[in-house]
């Protein structure tokens, strides 16, 4: 009975032994387990915290875990369905260990400019995990640097365009000059006086594009003034030749405003005729003039075949048209006005009403409390 004691007394205490390291365990994996619980959180905020977006994959290529950047560039929200996202991503490359410019199709039909890498997961010695994908979203850098080479492109044609002009000028005054004096020499002769007026009429129309070369390249300073939105609407579109089986509707809401009624009219002019002159027949136009973002918008929108994306910087650029009849200067000044005016000349697709293209002036808005 003795050593039966002795045994249970030891068993008893090689037990108490035993609860409190398991106690002792169990408070250092809580521990643990805090600690791991704090770094993830960590980390996941770090990760979302991060400009450029981050997909993960598993060693299948299927979609893990992505960041908030990743889907702002991919258009979709928060929470969606991974096997959604492993479809939109899969046209990425996966395997490009050094940046490569991709575009991405977003579900809304808007592509985004993308330069990415990829880099292996490995969680032991030659055991693969999966990858992580990076994806630096290019499209608005992108767009400023055609902007800019736009714009000295612009700046280059205009110098030119400006020694033309000038060249241009003497001689062409000298032929209409002439011209009209022929014409009062054959007034006898309807033939004659008719080639003479032709003569005098293609000089007065060089003269005009000459005239436009001029403006395009030497722009004058603002005249700022108080403009009334709805005076200037409707000066602009009284302006315009407006074909009798055309329709043209008004919206305004801006308050008066500062800028260069003269200038902004015939820019305003310019966007009128070419949303006419690309509609064969009964053609639609809406004017609107409304206040967005702290920007005057002056938007121009028709009912024609519209203007494809890749086309959209081209358009603005002097002497681009597509019309046999036209000089490709009225967008180019436009857009010129639009830049004098701190703002700047931008081409949309029109809503489903129109179906066309919409040409956007926006500058940002000096409300005036003048009165005139």
């Amino acid at each position: 009975m003795e050593r039966f004691a002795t045994i249970s007394h030891g068993l008893l205490e090689s037990y108490d032994r035993l609860s409190e390291r398991a106690e002792r365990v169990e408070g250092e994996l809580a521990v643990a387990n805090a600690e791991l619980a704090r770094r993830v959180a960590e980390l996941d905020a770090i990760l979302e915290a991060l400009p450029t977006g981050v997909v993960v994959r598993d060693c299948l290529g299927a979609v893990t875990r992505v960041n908030a950047a990743a889907l702002e560039i991919a258009g979709t929200p928060a929470g969606g369905d991974t096997a959604q996202l492993t479809r939109l991503f899969a046209g990425l490359p996966q395997d490009a260990a050094e940046p490569v410019r991709v575009e991405l199709e977003r579900p809304d039909g808007a592509v985004r400019a993308l330069r990415t890498r990829t880099a292996a997961i490995q969680v032991r010695q030659g055991d693969g995990a999966g990858s992580v994908q990076i994806l630096d979203d290019q499209t608005e850098l992108e767009q400023l640097g055609r902007r800019a080479a736009t714009s000295e492109k612009m700046a280059a044609v205009g110098t030119l365009a400006a020694g033309i002009a000038h060249e241009i000028r003497n001689p062409l005054n000298a032929i209409k000059g002439f011209a009209a004096l022929l014409g009062r020499g054959v007034a006898d002769n309807e033939k004659h006086a008719r080639w003479a007026e032709l003569a005098v009429s293609g000089c007065e129309e060089a003269e005009a594009i000459v005239a436009g070369l001029l403006s395009y390249a030497e722009p004058s300073q603002l005249e700022l003034e108080t403009v009334d939105a709805s005076e200037l609407v409707a000066d602009a579109l009284a302006r315009c030749t407006v074909p009798a089986d055309a329709s043209v509707e008004t919206f305004v809401d801006a308050p008066p405003f500062a800028g260069d009624r003269i200038k902004l009219r015939q820019a305003l002019r310019n966007l009128i005729d070419n949303a006419l002159s690309v509609q064969t027949t009964s053609a639609r136009v809406r004017v609107t003039a409304r206040v967005e973002a702290g920007e005057l918008a002056l938007r121009v929108a028709d009912a024609g075949a519209g203007v494809e994306p890749s086309l959209r910087d081209r358009v603005l650029e002097p002497f681009y048209t597509t019309r046999a009849e036209g000089t490709g200067l009225g967008l180019a000044l436009t857009h010129t006005v639009a830049q004098l005016h701190g703002g700047r000349l931008e081409i949309e697709d029109a809503c489903a009403e129109y179906g066309g293209a919409e040409f956007v002036l926006r500058f940002p808005l000096r409300v005036s409390h003048e009165t005139r």
